[in-house]
């Protein structure tokens, strides 16, 4: 589950399965996700939370190689109680890029 998240360059099938992970101890937050694809992609608004199901295939993203999700079934639900994920461990360096 995550909610939908969109960047400039993506089609209108894509969208970013995301959420907030707090990178700091003051409560800094980056969006992680996967990239995602879904025909209907388009009916669905910024910042909906869905849960998804579907299969993890191979993409390319900007000539890079990365997993893709194929969705065969999406709902939408509630906001979780706990909306954030958090770095695996204390040798996490966020990488994200402004795009």
């Amino acid at each position: 589950s995550g909610f939908v998240y969109r960047v400039y360059d993506l089609d209108k099938e894509q969208f970013v399965l995301g959420r907030n992970m707090i990178i700091s101890s003051d409560l800094q937050t980056v969006v992680v996700g996967f990239l995602s694809h879904y025909k209907d992609a388009i009916t669905l608004k910024d910042y909906t939370w869905v849960e998804i199901e579907g299969k993890i295939t191979k993409g390319i993203y900007h000539n890079e190689d990365m997993p893709i999700l194929e969705i065969t079934n999406i709902r939408q639900i509630n906001k979780p109680d706990d909306e954030y994920v958090y770095p695996p461990n204390e040798d996490y360096i966020p990488t994200s890029t402004i795009l």
